[in-house]
């Protein structure tokens, strides 16, 4: 098990104006709310689900063909991405934190699947993804579902 003692939050949470999911780290609101109360299995859970949504998104998007190269220019540029993370999480995290100061993924080793696509174009694209996943999955797991009365018509 991890022993990850940081939280997801990014510092922009859109749970305080009502969002079920937040907008910045994408936790559901009760994980944010609760979170100094988790214990770290429940805490390494959220951690995973994110990670796999992220992973899902961006392997239809990017090959990491240099794995290296990855790593060194992350700790090169002093991008703050978590050593603990797997490549797809990542390029997730780097193509945030940088879709403005590099036009090229190739440099850091990565190829995108679609040659027109800008760094900022991607990232609005996986940021929007992550979120309708995030938002879907609180909604299969989280939310009761609508009880309808059955209604006698003569």
């Amino acid at each position: 098990m991890s022993k990850r003692t940081r939280t997801p939050c990014i510092g922009i949470c859109s749970t305080t104006y009502g969002d079920d999911v937040c907008r910045g780290c994408k936790r559901f609101v009760t994980e944010v709310i609760n979170w100094n109360s988790f214990n770290p299995e429940e805490r390494e859970a959220v951690w995973k689900r994110l990670e796999k949504l992220k992973t899902q998104i961006m392997r239809s998007r990017v090959i990491v063909v240099d794995e290296e190269k990855l790593l060194e220019k992350i700790k090169e540029y002093r991008l703050r991405i978590h050593e603990d993370l797997n490549n797809y999480c990542k390029v997730f995290e780097l193509i945030k934190q940088a879709s403005k100061s590099f036009s090229n993924l190739e440099e850091f080793g990565v190829k995108t699947k679609r040659d027109s696509t800008n760094l900022e174009t991607l990232k609005d694209e996986i940021e929007k993804e992550l979120y309708e996943l995030s938002l879907a999955h609180h909604s299969r797991y989280f939310i009761e579902p609508v009880k309808y009365k059955e209604i006698d018509i003569k």
